[in-house]
C-alpha cells in the first residue's frame, strides 16, 4: 500500500504512519494522560480504558481495513523524531463529497505549544491542496476550548450544535466547516501522495 510513503512536513513536525514500535512509543504517551482524569475532551472516551495494545491494535486494524472509498488515516505527529500525538483525517466517497473529517491528541507535555494548530494545518493542506477537498469538518465538546481555538484560528465557522455522550451524560458539542474557499493555506511539504489511495483515479 502506497499511504506508507505519506509524509507531511511543516517547520517543526512531520507527520505519518508509524511502524509497530512507533505506535507502542505513542501508545504508552497516551496511558500516561492527555486530559486530567476528570475532564473528557472526546466524543468517545476511549482514554478511559485504553492499553498500549488495544492502542497499537485500532491503528494496525484502521489502516489493514483501508479502502480508497471508506478510510482513515491516523497520521502521527513527530517532533525530532519522537512521536508526540496523532492527526487523524478521515472520509467516506471521498471521491464523490469531497469531504473530510479530522481528530486529533497530544500528550500533556506537548501541549500549549502550537503543536496541535500546525499539525491540523498539515492535514487541511493534504486535504485542500493535495486531494482537491471542498470542506473539512471538526468538532469540539463543551469544555474543550483548546480544540475550538484550533478551529477558529484556522478559519472554521460554527455551522451547529449536536449532542455526545462519551461517558453516558449528554454534552453539547460544537460542529465546524472550513471551505477550500477560505483556506489561505499553510507552509507543508508533501511527500510520496497517490492519489489512488483516496480514491482519486
Amino acid at each position: 500500500m502506497s499511504i506508507r510513503a505519506l509524509r507531511l512536513r511543516t517547520a517543526r513536525l512531520e507527520l505519518r504512519l508509524a511502524s509497530h514500535e512507533e505506535l507502542v512509543a505513542l501508545g504508552a504517551l497516551a496511558l500516561a494522560g492527555i486530559h486530567p482524569p476528570g475532564e473528557m475532551p472526546f466524543a468517545i472516551a476511549w482514554t478511559d480504558d485504553v492499553t498500549v495494545e488495544s492502542f497499537v491494535a485500532h491503528h494496525e486494524e484502521r489502516l489493514a481495513a483501508w479502502r480508497p472509498d471508506d478510510w482513515v488515516l491516523n497520521l502521527v505527529t513527530f517532533l525530532d523524531g519522537v512521536p508526540i500525538g496523532t492527526q487523524g483525517m478521515m472520509a467516506k466517497d471521498f471521491a464523490r463529497t469531497r469531504e473530510v473529517s479530522t481528530g486529533s491528541w497530544l500528550g500533556q507535555d506537548y501541549q500549549g505549544r502550537g503543536y496541535g494548530t500546525e499539525q491540523r494545518a498539515a492535514v487541511l493542506e493534504l486535504a485542500f491542496r493535495g486531494l482537491g477537498a471542498r470542506a473539512a469538518l471538526s468538532g469540539a465538546l463543551e469544555g474543550n476550548a483548546a480544540s475550538s481555538r484550533v478551529s477558529e484560528k484556522l478559519g472554521y465557522r460554527i455551522v451547529g450544535t449536536s449532542t455526545v455522550s462519551p461517558r453516558g451524560v449528554p454534552m453539547p458539542h460544537t460542529d465546524f466547516r472550513l471551505e477550500a474557499a477560505d483556506w489561505p493555506g499553510y507552509p507543508v511539504e508533501l511527500e510520496g501522495l497517490d492519489p489512488g489511495d483516496f480514491g482519486l483515479y
